[in-house]
């Protein structure tokens, strides 16, 4: 065992039995939507549950855990991520329907696939998952929405894993929902939900995907890098029209772009670093304070270390 894996893994006897993947100093840059960041110290890629809970009996205690999807509402500081880091794969566990229209998916299914297989099971409801980026482990962690729904409005559920391996249900309300968050304690990793749909007819539940991603299709950029919304609505006022009132459309930091299309997304023109998508948040949330006394707050979650120069 080297030294690096000995850091991670005192015990590291077991690790032959892992049929998921684990690299060292992994570029995450290419598969973070940003298309910013630097790279994981350790990433973990888990083949199923039966492999997650081994991994986890196996790592340090001392050792931090961030745990990802798709990483499209997060933004990698340029010097990485220390720990590790796990991403959930689609396959980790499946989608299965239920019965009494209640629909089960693991943590790692994308949002807008759950819409579709909701969909052909007749099962209305989720059709705002077809417009939200990213997998179903970081919607629940967000609490995301859009069009007037969230995930608080569908989960009855969710089933969580922990550093020793114990998996225990929450409910909706143990669960505790907040605006693009909840007050789930750390360690607790979801591995599967199970949400709430109501029989609709199928072509019925199709128009009104295809309407809610044709109004993303024109209200949203089209073809750059970008972390979807990157602040959180105030109560006043939407953070767009905030950030439009402000005169930051266009405005750029290095190649970070407010997008002129909608004032809420930040767009990476093909030379961004994470440094300048986080200069460019500070500076709007500065901005929007001086004009309006509003203070924005971050939807993206920042995590990682500052790169040192």
């Amino acid at each position: 065992m080297t030294i690096k894996q000995d850091k991670f893994f005192p015990d590291g006897n077991g690790l032959a039995e892992l049929k998921g993947k684990i690299l060292f100093n992994k570029p995450l840059e290419n598969l973070s939507w940003l298309k910013v960041g630097g790279p994981a110290e350790c990433l973990y890629i888990p083949y199923n549950l039966e492999d997650l809970s081994h991994f986890l009996s196996y790592l340090s205690p001392k050792i931090n855990i961030n745990v990802f999807g798709r990483l499209s509402n997060v933004l990698i500081r340029d010097g990485g991520l220390s720990g590790v880091t796990i991403l959930m794969p689609p396959n980790f566990l499946p989608i299965n329907i239920l019965k009494g229209g209640q629909i089960s998916a693991g943590a790692g299914i994308l949002d807008k696939d759950l819409s579709y297989q909701a969909m052909c099971a007749e099962l209305g409801g989720l059709e705002f998952l077809s417009s939200i980026p990213g997998s179903i482990g970081g919607a629940v962690a967000m609490n995301a929405g859009c069009y007037g729904k969230e995930i608080k409005d569908i989960i009855l559920e969710g089933k969580f894993i922990d550093r020793k391996g114990k998996i225990s249900i929450l409910t909706k309300k143990e669960i505790g929902f907040l605006y693009r968050g909840t007050k789930l304690s750390e360690g607790k990793i979801l591995i599967e939900a199970i949400f709430q749909g109501k029989p609709s007819k199928k072509e019925k539940i199709r128009s009104l995907i295809e309407k809610i991603n044709s109004d993303r299709e024109t209200s949203q950029p089209k073809g750059y890098a970008t972390g979807g919304s990157t602040f959180k609505n105030p109560t006043e006022k939407k953070a767009w029209e905030l950030i439009k009132e402000a005169g930051l459309q266009g405005k750029k930091i290095g190649g970070a772009e407010v997008s002129k299309k909608h004032c809420n997304f930040l767009i990476n023109n093909g030379e961004a670093t994470a440094k300048d998508f986080e200069d460019l948040g500070n500076t709007i949330i500065e901005e929007v304070f001086s004009c309006s006394g509003i203070t924005l707050e971050w939807e993206i979650r920042i995590v990682g270390q500052h790169l040192d120069r």
